[in-house]
């Protein structure tokens, strides 16, 4: 724990230096440094096959550095989104106990993150933040070295981030935070087993301005200039996308190859606001690796249905999908379905077309990562205007 104490205290000091050598260079690009200290607990879901796990259910300490930007309103959709901040996090945990360490090493993980103000206040702030990025496992399974580790196959995973934060501002340059969130490691499949490891936490830190901090652009316009004018119009999206994943089971089957999960997909969202979409969709699903886990089944294709929640941000978006899906066979007398997750991450090539990367849950066990393209295309209608003459669109008529 001493020593813990003189890391943390030193991280702390090399900010204060880099901030006072750093001031000039940095001064009109709003950089934070910040430090934190999480404590926090290992949870996995336990089942006949892996109760095992349950010995890693602890309590660990873990660690974090982070440098940022807070976005002050040089493109549109900051401004959108309430000037949040973007960064990128190294992220450190022992796993806080020298037996489990044995058998899961430590972790190290660098992610990409946005940290989205919820509260609009500058001086104390809610915040969500998003990260997604890699992460290193310094032990992983092997069938005659580490056989005691479940959880994870592989030495490289993806590393996924969510947590809500509050920021204080202590002083002008100087701002206390304090989290709560979820951390997750996982291969999402590529490598067998991969139960992932999650850990919830709660943190505390100090963030420090390496300059004095930048005013938002409509703080500093008068009068205000409003970004766009309501033209009457509203807006429907469909899209359609192709992804493609694979999966390994050998460790589980003894089957050395892979398994390609097909997903094919298609969503209709209505715009809620200039930065988000809501609306329904529904999807098909062929994965190979069925005709192992399930040999009775005579038909493979999973259909299924769900609730989509679109965030954008220029030319990235991500995606949020919470379903149901079939998990019996097609040709079955009865119903079966299974709720799952996806997140994903899409990038706009144009007004249509669009590459993404997905990642896909079963209660908060990773089942497939994918990647696919997709098309998009947006729908645009006028609204009836009561007591007048409706206006007539050439482009768009009634």
């Amino acid at each position: 724990m001493e020593r813990q104490r003189r890391h943390i205290l030193f991280a702390l000091c090399t900010l204060l230096l880099i901030g006072g050598h750093a001031k000039a260079q940095l001064s009109h690009r709003n950089y934070e440094v910040e430090a934190r200290v999480h404590y926090g607990y290992m949870y996995f879901q336990n089942d006949e096959f892996h109760s095992a796990l349950g010995r890693y259910s602890r309590h660990t300490p873990s660690y974090e550095l982070s440098i940022h930007r807070n976005t002050y309103g040089e493109n549109r959709w900051e401004v959108l989104h309430n000037y949040p901040s973007i960064g990128f996090t190294f992220y450190y945990s022992s796993f806080g106990n020298d037996s489990i360490s044995a058998e899961l090493g430590k972790v190290f993980a660098l992610y990409p993150f946005i940290n989205f103000p919820i509260t609009p206040s500058e001086t104390s702030k809610l915040t969500f933040k998003l990260g997604v990025g890699v992460s290193y496992l310094t032990n992983k399974f092997d069938p005659k070295e580490n056989f005691h580790n479940y959880a994870i196959g592989s030495h490289v995973n993806a590393a996924i981030n969510l947590s809500f934060e509050y920021r204080q501002r202590i002083v002008d340059r100087l701002h206390w935070v304090t989290s709560v969130g979820l951390t997750h490691f996982s291969n999402g499949a590529t490598r067998s087993p991969n139960m992932g490891i999650n850990i919830f936490s709660v943190a505390t830190g100090l963030s420090w301005y390496l300059a004095a901090p930048k005013a938002h652009i409509d703080k500093r316009l008068r009068p205000k200039n409003y970004l766009f004018e309501f033209d009457g119009k509203r807006h429907f999206v469909t899209d359609y996308q192709y992804t493609l994943g694979f999966k390994d089971l050998s460790q589980q089957y003894g089957a050395h190859e892979y398994f390609f999960v097909h997903d094919l997909a298609a969503n209709f969202m209505f715009q809620l606001t200039e930065r988000d979409r809501l609306g329904l969709g529904i999807e098909l699903v062929y994965d190979n690796s069925d005709k192992i886990t399930k040999p009775d089944w005579n038909m493979y294709l999973k259909p299924g249905f769900l609730i989509a929640y679109e965030m954008m941000l220029d030319r990235v978006s991500f995606m949020f999908n919470v379903g149901l899906r079939n998990n019996v066979p097609l040709n079955s007398s009865s119903l079966g379905f299974l709720f799952y997750q996806k997140v994903a991450a899409r990038y706009y090539f144009n007004d249509n077309l669009f590459a993404t990367l997905a990642f896909t849950t079963y209660d908060i066990k990773a089942d497939f990562i994918s990647v696919g393209i997709g098309y998009h295309i947006q729908h645009k209608y006028y609204l009836p205007r009561h007591g007048k003459k409706p206006h007539r669109s050439p482009v768009f008529p009634r």
